[in-house]
């Protein structure tokens, strides 16, 4: 199966029958409409990985997006800045139709998302 990509928009007033058992707890934490998961494998549920996390839910939510052009852990150039960084969340903009990024720098999380254009991939 290729890695498809896309929003899994749960929350708990949806309904509990939508994830795994051995999964909700940790998925309610997880949650949200905008988070980018990696589909990586489809049987009775999809498995979703958000970086190093996998959960098992049910595919009636699933919403493909693009697969994004950085990818977590990587490391990144903030341009303009030519500071090193490395991505630790993957979001989707509602409105833009596109993706959006937070990194990290040294052992601090920038508050700041960034966009496709902002970043480059480190040679």
């Amino acid at each position: 199966m290729d890695i498809k990509w896309g929003m899994y928009p749960w929350f708990v007033e949806r309904g509990m029958e939508f994830i795994h058992p051995d999964d909700l707890e940790a998925f309610k934490s997880e949650a949200s409409n905008c988070k980018v998961f990696a589909c990586i494998k489809k049987n009775d549920y999809l498995t979703l990985r958000y970086n190093d996390r996998c959960y098992r839910v049910k595919d009636k939510l699933f919403r493909p997006v693009p697969p994004p052009k950085f990818h977590f852990g990587e490391k990144v150039i903030i341009n303009g800045k030519d500071e090193q960084a490395i991505i630790t969340d993957i979001m989707w903009h509602m409105d833009k139709h596109e993706h959006y990024y937070f990194v990290s720098i040294g052992k601090k999380k920038k508050l700041k998302r960034f966009f496709d254009s902002e970043l480059s991939q480190v040679d």
